[in-house]
């Protein structure tokens, strides 16, 4: 199975997000929470303590990355990305 590795770039913009996967993906996903970021990124297999810290950190800037993402084709179509 095919898998690219990248990041996920995040944008908080307001009360929502939009994410990003780089440097090979083709779409970005509108996400109107942080609960529904929350469960993007776990169904994106980023572990919980990566998440944790994304979410902290976007709780006072308006981007944040998470680094050495790997997902398969099949995951980024499904997410979106």
């Amino acid at each position: 199975m095919t898998s690219r590795v990248g990041r996920l770039w995040i944008r908080r913009t307001g009360p929502a997000y939009d994410v990003m996967f780089a440097p090979t993906g083709n779409g970005e996903c509108h996400i109107a929470t942080a609960a529904g970021l929350r469960a993007f990124l776990w169904e994106a297999t980023i572990s919980a303590a990566r998440i944790d810290e994304a979410l902290d950190a976007l709780r006072t800037d308006t981007e944040h990355e998470i680094r050495n993402v790997v997902l398969t084709l099949e995951r980024m179509s499904k997410l979106g990305l």
